[in-house]
């Protein structure tokens, strides 16, 4: 692929259409463009493994001091949403972001970074599927034993697996050679895994490159954190079109953020999120790590902010891999309006809802326009 510049990758965005907001275009085409290490980390990942691990915390705890405030908040919302809107409060209707008409979407991935992680799989799951929950792990191919009777059983209890990466030694997109070498492996193992969805190793990316990999989705982006060494962030919190697949961005801060950088007590720092995510109609997508979730303490944590999600009701809980295939669905189907009557043409016209969206500062408010149906007048929204 010799053509990288981020205009050469076809993108769409929620809400779609001729809607779809110039800003969000502009803002993972920056994403795309500044995904890219630093010398000062290039150096860092080559030498890493002779880096003893107090230096490691020490350079990681000088990088994230500089971080304060409500970091995981992605400001400019507000402002794209209105440039979708096109300086208007209200706008023609336009497919619900989810099947059913939905609030938003609850999303759980982990990635299980170390071999001890892997071992706490099996008490992590169980406290979900207690919950009635269900979720994604990210397994590294080539750094661990991997355990595939583990990931069989978790199959068969309705979760799901996917690739994280090759070997998890931050140098898969050191150089466009290195990635190309290890593409071979990666595709044997969404194989092997029975996988359809990959995550690269501390969320570096290049969507470019990684139009190579055969997979639905993609989950290596995020709205906003800038935690990470590679800087950037989406401003998304919706999926969107990357190419050939589904960008999955996370939405909620890491666990390795809360319980490290940030020394959360409590779950405030997600729940404060989810405030926003709630009222944008957008993706709840969590990124967390059974290497992390390493105490009562933090599990307990984790528990109770799925307790609090789980109370709000009203959400659409899914696997990362139904929602990249409803979105796919979403982004192949149309909404037919003449000014009176609407209806859905494409592969979501059973499970869509249409919806005449206005914007409310930071919030999204949804009226239902049924199908077919002339359309009433605006006036009953509410705030979710």
């Amino acid at each position: 692929m010799n053509d990288t510049s981020p205009g050469s990758l076809a993108l769409r965005f929620f809400p779609g259409g001729e809607r779809e907001s110039r800003l969000f275009r502009r803002a993972v085409e920056d994403d795309i463009s500044g995904a890219v290490m630093s010398s000062q980390y290039r150096l860092y990942y080559r030498i890493r493994r002779l880096v003893p691990v107090r230096l490691r915390r020490l350079l990681q705890r000088q990088h994230d001091s500089a971080v304060t405030g409500d970091w995981y908040i992605p400001n400019r919302i507000g402002e794209i949403l209105a440039d979708a809107f096109g300086g208007s409060a209200e706008i023609a209707p336009i497919l619900h972001p989810w099947p059913h008409g939905k609030s938003f979407a609850l999303v759980l991935t982990h990635d299980v970074e170390e071999a001890e992680g892997l071992r706490r799989v099996s008490k992590l799951a169980d406290l979900e599927e207690e919950m009635g929950f269900r979720s994604c792990w990210n397994i590294v191919p080539h750094r661990y034993p991997v355990d595939h009777g583990l990931l069989r059983d978790l199959r068969a209890r309705g979760f799901e697996i996917g690739v994280h990466g090759y070997n998890h030694d931050g140098k898969l997109f050191l150089s466009h050679k290195t990635f190309h070498n290890r593409v071979e492996a990666i595709h044997r193992a969404l194989a092997e895994f029975q996988a359809v969805g990959f995550r690269a190793p501390m969320v570096h990316r290049n969507l470019h490159w990684m139009q190579a990999l055969d997979v639905e989705y993609d989950a290596s982006c995020f709205d906003v954190d800038p935690l990470q060494a590679m800087p950037g962030g989406v401003q998304q919190v919706w999926p969107f079109i990357a190419g050939r697949f589904v960008e999955l961005p996370y939405t909620l801060p890491q666990d390795h953020s809360l319980f490290y950088p940030c020394r959360a007590k409590d779950d405030s720092i997600w729940r404060n999120k989810l405030t926003l995510l709630r009222r944008l109609h957008g993706m709840a997508l969590m990124l967390t790590h059974p290497d992390y979730l390493d105490s009562a303490k933090r599990l307990a944590i984790y528990r109770n902010f799925l307790e609090q999600v789980k109370d709000t009701g009203g959400f659409w809980h899914a696997l990362p891999r139904d929602v990249a295939r409803w979105w796919r669905r979403r982004d192949e189907s149309d909404v037919e309006w003449n000014g009176e009557y609407a209806s859905v043409h494409g592969p979501a016209a059973e499970e869509a809802t249409i919806v005449r969206p206005r914007l409310d500062g930071n919030a999204l408010l949804f009226e239902e326009v049924a199908a077919g149906v002339k359309d009433a007048p605006l006036g009953g929204a509410s705030r979710m």
